[in-house]
């Protein structure tokens, strides 16, 4: 009768170690996930800056310091957007951040937009930041689309993968 007992504990330690693995490898799925999440929130923002930023140039023309600083920001681009303010007024301002989850399009077309943040006459910005509306908007609809697809993808993939290793462990 006592080897009964014994086959219940290792039930339980199986059963233990599979939820265990199958909780782990759905971490690393939402983990991998998270290159797509930041990407929709960046370009979500920055869609959102670009909409405020033609208000602003059209309205009130206030200092781009004080635009900013009335608004909140969250993750990469206010990292973005304060490295920018940091670096304004100097001669010899510093890069701004590359970020990894970027492609080299899109990093390039950040890079020249912050370039002509005012910059120049209200009219000549008014033209730009509402000619650059179109590509930033489908940046924004791309990165969430691809956040949809892919971020589901890898949190599905990572429980699957789980449930597999458990039922190779029984």
């Amino acid at each position: 009768m006592n080897g009964g007992g014994n086959c219940g504990e290792r039930a339980m330690i199986k059963f233990i170690l599979g939820a265990a693995i199958v909780c782990f490898t759905s971490f690393c799925g939402y983990v991998f996930a998270k290159k797509y999440r930041r990407r929709k929130n960046f370009f979500a923002q920055m869609n959102e800056f670009n909409e405020r930023f033609l208000s602003e140039i059209a309205y009130y023309r206030r200092p781009v310091e004080e635009f900013a600083g009335r608004y909140e920001y969250k993750g990469d681009f206010e990292i973005l957007l304060s490295s920018f303010l940091d670096s304004l007024g100097e001669e010899d301002a510093g890069p701004l951040p590359v970020f990894s989850f970027l492609t080299a399009d899109e990093t390039g077309f950040v890079k020249d937009y912050f370039l002509m943040v005012g910059k120049g006459d209200s009219a000549s910005q008014s033209a730009y930041f509402t000619s650059v509306k179109g590509t930033l908007g489908e940046y924004r609809k791309k990165s969430a689309d691809e956040c949809r697809r892919y971020g589901d993808l890898y949190l599905k993939l990572g429980f699957l993968f789980g449930l597999m290793i458990l039922v190779l462990i029984v």
